[in-house]
């Protein structure tokens, strides 16, 4: 009777122990970073190299001059976005650029690939905003925190997750008025999402 007890014990501890991995089990973490993290991260940020995912950089010193959005910033950041993906092997689908914060929807080639590109964006992107060359950093924390991630579903939630980031833009632009995000007032809108490339 003890050893059944201590051999349910030992499973419960490995139970424990083992990473949740994308794909398997209903407790599987697909979110993080951002507001979501409080502290120093004690898991590994999930990735996928089969699902796409949701990436988001925020910088609350990206305003007036140095916002993203600023003209003589805005080019040199989109085309840095696309230019250092092919590099590192991520694929961009969607990029929007909100002015002190940007979204992507991409897909990564390997977990490696991701973090060589987060790391290369990241640095030239503060960069930029700031107006510094390389070696002569300000002393400023420029990110908010670290980016924040969410692995996405293929299908509906890729389509929704598509229309919204491209609804950023949009209303970056001024195109369309700026949509509350609260859980119960946000309203993505219903764009045709079609994306060359997609299983």
């Amino acid at each position: 009777m003890t050893s059944l007890k201590a051999r349910d014990n030992k499973s419960q501890m490995r139970a424990k122990r083992q990473p949740s991995l994308p794909g398997f089990g209903k407790f599987e973490i697909k979110e993080f970073g951002g507001s979501y993290l409080k502290g120093n991260a004690r898991e590994e940020r999930p990735i996928s190299a089969k699902r796409p995912m949701h990436l988001v950089m925020r910088s609350t010193l990206a305003r007036g001059e140095r916002s993203f959005l600023n003209k003589s910033k805005a080019r040199q950041i989109e085309s840095l976005v696309h230019k250092l993906a092919k590099e590192k092997g991520v694929k961009v689908y969607r990029f929007a650029n909100s002015g002190n914060h940007l979204h992507f929807l991409l897909l990564p080639s390997s977990r490696e690939a991701f973090h060589s590109y987060i790391r290369a964006i990241s640095g030239l992107i503060a960069r930029i905003s700031l107006g510094v060359e390389r070696g002569k950093a300000l002393g400023l924390k420029f990110w908010d925190a670290r980016p924040y991630t969410k692995i996405i579903e293929w299908g509906r939630e890729f389509r929704s997750v598509c229309n919204y980031v491209l609804q950023n833009t949009l209303e970056a632009i001024g195109f369309i008025a700026y949509q509350p995000r609260g859980r119960k007032k946000q309203q993505i809108l219903k764009i045709n999402c079609s994306v060359r490339g997609v299983p």
